[in-house]
């Protein structure tokens, strides 16, 4: 019995461990996948640096993510794109953007009250935090019917051995 107990203790907690670490390396991998296009979309479209060079995919890519996400920027909100003489953002930065049309210079004015102000870090780590609290109840549910199941074999045994 006390083997057993310990089993479950141990399974519950490497579970736990892992659950958060996988939550975490999924931030992680997320970040550097959107820091690196976010920042190339800045530098060719707001610093005017024609040294870097996204493909229609990409463009589309960051676009998409801001739109879908309810986001602006990588961090900071709008304001990640803006500079003293540049204040478009991105057409993804706009509620009204219709999935589509790309200017040609890929930034667009967008009225205040239209444009997502949080930044697309802040907005996954925030739905990381939300489907981690429910991949967690998951788990705690799995692991609860199976120490249900285990129980109700050993009693299931335990009768056999009595009759």
């Amino acid at each position: 019995k006390q083997w057993y107990q310990r089993r479950v203790a141990i399974t519950a907690g490497i579970v736990v461990i892992l659950a958060i670490v996988k939550k975490q390396a999924f931030i992680d991998a997320t970040e550097e996948a959107a820091g690196t296009l976010f920042k190339t979309y800045k530098d060719q479209f707001v610093d005017d640096n024609q040294s870097v060079e996204l493909t229609d995919t990409e463009i589309l890519a960051v676009n998409s993510a801001q739109f879908i996400f309810q986001c602006c920027g990588l961090t900071e909100g709008p304001s990640y794109w803006k500079t003293e003489s540049q204040t478009d953002v991105p057409p993804g930065c706009c509620s009204d953007w219709n999935g589509e049309k790309i200017p040609d210079s890929k930034l667009e004015s967008c009225v205040e009250t239209k444009m997502y102000q949080t930044g697309c870090t802040e907005k996954v780590k925030d739905l990381a935090d939300q489907f981690g609290v429910t991949t967690l109840i998951i788990v705690a549910s799995v692991m609860a019917f199976e120490i249900l199941c285990l129980i109700a074999a050993c009693c299931s045994k335990k009768n056999d051995h009595i009759a």
